[in-house]
């Protein structure tokens, strides 16, 4: 009885085999359909860089405290909370000139951002401008756009869904062309095309001397970003 099973066993499991084996001998079209769109950043990230430069490291630290103090209250009145700004690349080294005999130590200087990502909004970032323009010392700042996850996520299923449907339809030309008819897909292979998060940025020196703008004559359009999804899709051939 047990050799019965174990040969009816064997004889399943030739069967599927040579059904695969058959299977996969058909003929296939293998097609690649690819899509792409342009889509408007619907996020800003703003970065101030604070730089001192004192002639040992604790003056210029503190310096550097002391201006992040006043960035935040700032960026408080302009509605944001001190949990969104993020301090970034910061960095202490001496700081040194270079002259004709060689380079001179000239004390220390110290540096870092403060970033500030939010919701693309155009008032916003007028009253930024006009605010920055009304501080005491020069402002170095620049205003980056780019794609929430969301909105990513969102426009890679739409075009992935557009690029299958521009491969089923080159795949059923091409079948009809040549006097077949495609069947079942034996396989889909994908690879996204598209980079990781990329910002596209405005770079903005402003003081109070530098004009009498307010920030209200101030544009800022956002580049778009090009986002493209391709599929390589496998048909039987009926």
């Amino acid at each position: 009885m047990i050799m019965k099973k174990l040969l009816l066993f064997l004889v399943l499991a030739s069967g599927t085999v040579l059904g695969q084996a058959e299977n996969t001998s058909k003929p296939t079209v293998t097609v690649n359909g690819s899509a792409k769109a342009s889509v408007v950043p619907d996020m800003t990230e703003l970065n101030i860089h604070l730089s001192s430069v004192r002639m040992n490291m604790a003056d210029a630290t503190k310096a550097i405290g002391e201006q992040t103090q006043q960035f935040l209250k700032i960026l408080k009145q302009l509605g944001f909370q001190e949990s969104d700004v993020k301090t970034t690349n910061y960095s202490a080294s001496r700081n040194r000139i270079y002259r004709e005999n060689g380079p001179v130590d000239s004390g220390y200087v110290v540096s870092q951002n403060l970033t500030v990502k939010f919701a693309y909004n155009q008032s916003t970032l007028q009253k930024i401008a006009a605010r920055f323009s009304e501080t005491k010392d020069p402002v170095n700042f620049h205003i980056g756009f780019y794609l929430s996850d969301e909105l990513r996520e969102k426009t890679e299923a739409e075009l992935q869904a557009k690029a299958v449907t521009d491969a089923r339809k080159k795949a059923t030309n091409l079948s009809t062309a040549a006097g077949v008819k495609t069947g079942a897909v034996k396989s889909i292979i994908y690879g996204s095309e598209n980079p990781g998060t990329m910002y596209y940025r405005t770079e903005m020196f402003m003081s109070k001397d530098a004009g009498n703008s307010d920030g209200a004559d101030l544009r800022f359009a956002p580049q778009e970003i090009e986002l493209q999804e391709s599929v390589t899709l496998v048909w039987f051939i009926e």
